[in-house]
């Protein structure tokens, strides 16, 4: 340290001037996140080599996220608990996977044939008072709930083309899908759900043991071969009209952040929903192509077909939204939301 730099905050000090003195070096805060997806696909490179480095440098270095894909650490179903429990810090997965913890979970995913456009769901969360009464969902399980990162509609594939509703209820398919509602609104539907790790369905449908799959969006989906083993495919599917993933922290992790690193992490995540959303369209679309050309043929369903999924799928938010008080919560507050912006 030089005369100057020793004596000048000594003399400010001593005739009443302010002066900045460089701050201490601060300890850099590591946290291992895992994600939703595998290793290899859209999703996955976006949470690497987007969001990860876009925290490194908001943060000035001081925090660091190490990336982890899809299944890495834990399963993805055991990833909430692990979180909670602090085997690691942080993580994206999917509201699908907690609908056993409590039934607010469904909504939060965003219902089957529910919000269509990812504006009507972030309006909910911002505009609608969802994000209070999410993090409220995710309190209860230990975790502090940042921000829930938006992807295009999933599609739905077949082993063999089904071309309406009317088709499907006639074939009886076993659908690979989630519990909550989807399941419901397949079996309304005349299917047989089942419920197997998304990781499996493209063997699944290799195999023969599942007629039809869903998982993700089209890129993911043409990323782990789905183009291999499906014949056809639904896009928009009614099952997730807007992909919803969660990003949730360790509480004692989260309650230990200083809070100028709690306001980056945040912006942080909801930069990366936004790049996501958008990066993942441009990939679906090219992915659509892909699926196209590899022989896939791609069905669009009846307006008219869509309106009676969402007839039924209706039938199973009411059932869901009484199953625990906070799923109560989310779906009136859905449902208000969507009756104020003319969804229904």
């Amino acid at each position: 340290m030089n005369l100057k730099s020793m004596l000048f905050p000594a003399l400010a000090a001593t005739f009443g001037l302010s002066v900045a003195v460089p701050a201490m070096a601060q300890e850099t805060i590591e946290w291992r996140m895992q994600s939703l997806h595998p290793a290899g696909t859209p999703g996955y490179e976006i949470f690497r080599d987007y969001f990860v480095p876009n925290v490194e440098q908001m943060s000035g270095g001081r925090l660091v996220v190490k990336p982890f894909a899809n299944d890495s650490i834990v399963e993805s179903d055991e990833a909430l608990d692990a979180v909670a429990n602090g085997t690691f810090e942080a993580a994206q997965q999917s509201p699908a996977y907690w609908t056993g913890k409590d039934a607010a979970f469904v909504f939060i995913r965003n219902a089957s044939a529910g919000f269509d456009q990812a504006w009507q769901y972030d309006a909910w969360l911002n505009q609608g008072g969802g994000m209070e009464i999410a993090q409220e969902v995710y309190g209860e399980q230990g975790v502090h709930l940042v921000n829930l990162t938006l992807r295009p509609g999933e599609s739905l594939h077949f082993k063999e083309p089904i071309r309406s509703l009317a088709e499907f209820r006639e074939a009886g398919p076993k659908v690979r899908t989630i519990e909550g509602i989807p399941a419901d609104v397949f079996a309304a539907m005349g299917g047989s759900p089942v419920f197997i790790s998304g990781s499996v369905v493209y063997s699944a449908l290799d195999k023969g043991t599942m007629d039809v799959g869903e998982w993700t969006g089209l890129a993911d989906n043409l990323a782990v071969g789905f183009a291999e083993v499906s014949d056809a495919f639904l896009y928009p599917s009614f099952h997730s009209p807007v992909g919803v993933d969660d990003v949730f922290v360790n509480q004692a992790a989260w309650d230990a952040l200083p809070d100028d690193l709690k306001a980056i992490f945040t912006a942080a995540v909801t930069n990366w929903s936004r790049y996501q959303w958008e990066s993942m369209y441009v990939a679906d679309t090219g992915a659509l192509e892909e699926f196209i050309a590899a022989g896939d043929e791609h069905i669009i369903w009846s307006d008219a077909d869509m309106i009676e999924v969402r007839t039924m799928a209706k039938d199973a938010w009411a059932k869901w939204g009484g199953e625990s008080e906070l799923a109560k919560k989310v779906y009136e507050s859905q449902i208000a939301f969507m009756e104020k912006i003319g969804l229904l």
